[in-house]
């Protein structure tokens, strides 16, 4: 080629490539409420639609307490828009030092908005929407079992399909399943007994044996499971455990911090955070296997 030719080449190949990324990926504001009676609001999302043969599914992503700033929701929405689902991934906060990041109740409310979002959108079967999050998100999509969760936020019929929860403090969980969620902030403005009435819908939970907010206590989340007063939701909830997994095993890097009063029992611990490429290979099999069986 000569060196004439070479920079228009350049630029166009720059906005080919530049169309076909915003074509796969969009950046949107979907409505939600805190509630009923309460002001609409819009909260930041990147919507895909599948880069493969649409499957008619749609899956939403919720990020971890590092924001979504901290790039581990993407890794997921390339996966699930490579086998055919369209994805929307919440931008809740962008980053732990977030000023405006929201309250549980708003949070509670993004989530229910994005069900509503992905069920309107074009070639999706508005019953095959699930949802996936991670630690923080993680606890979003466990609460999304609850028959609370659907009511307070008006979904009528609306249902998730299934459910997918990485890595979540599973000591909590089943403090919330006895009504005891005093003092746990990710509970706050809920009701005490929002966890004991169920939806009943499939939930798979991928937890770390190693977690160092349960106390590396590898069956937290299996206790949590049976602890589930609804013995339908008890057997529609699956637990997988990679027994030398931390919390963020998906992270892609190793790291640790000080936690005051979120460990097992609201007592205080360290978390230890090991970057592990293989759990995370384990973690998208099994999400896919999950959310692909009929």
């Amino acid at each position: 080629m000569k060196m004439k030719d070479f920079f228009p080449f350049c630029l166009v190949f720059y906005f080919l490539t530049s169309s076909a990324i915003s074509l796969a990926q969009t950046k949107i504001k979907v409505d939600y409420t805190t509630g009923p009676g309460q002001p609409v609001e819009q909260v930041e999302a990147v919507f895909r639609s599948p880069t493969n043969v649409a499957n008619g599914q749609a899956i939403l992503i919720l990020h971890h307490g590092g924001g979504y700033g901290a790039n581990t929701t993407q890794q997921y929405a390339e996966m699930f828009s490579n086998h055919g689902f369209a994805t929307l991934e919440l931008i809740m906060f962008q980053d732990v030092r977030s000023f405006n990041r929201p309250d549980p109740m708003a949070m509670h409310g993004q989530v229910m908005g994005g069900l509503k979002y992905l069920a309107q959108v074009s070639g999706v079967d508005s019953k095959k929407v699930s949802a996936m999050g991670m630690s923080l998100g993680a606890f979003l999509t466990m609460n999304a079992t609850s028959s609370w969760f659907y009511e307070h936020y008006q979904a009528g019929a609306l249902r998730f399909n299934k459910l997918v929860a990485l890595y979540p403090v599973c000591w909590m969980m089943s403090e919330a399943s006895k009504g005891n969620t005093k003092d746990i902030p990710i509970f706050k403005g809920l009701p005490n007994s929002f966890l004991q009435q169920f939806a009943e819908i499939p939930l798979l939970i991928l937890a770390a044996g190693q977690d160092s907010y349960d106390s590396l206590d590898a069956e937290a989340c299996p206790k949590f499971a049976k602890s589930i007063l609804n013995p339908l939701q008890s057997a529609m909830t699956k637990v997988e455990v990679f027994p030398n997994a931390t919390h963020g095993w998906d992270h892609g890097k190793d790291y640790s911090f000080p936690v005051r009063g979120g460990c097992t029992g609201r007592t205080s611990c360290t978390n230890r955070t090991i970057s592990s490429p293989a759990t995370v290979e384990q973690g998208k099999q099994a999400v896919m296997s999950f959310l692909t069986k009929p």
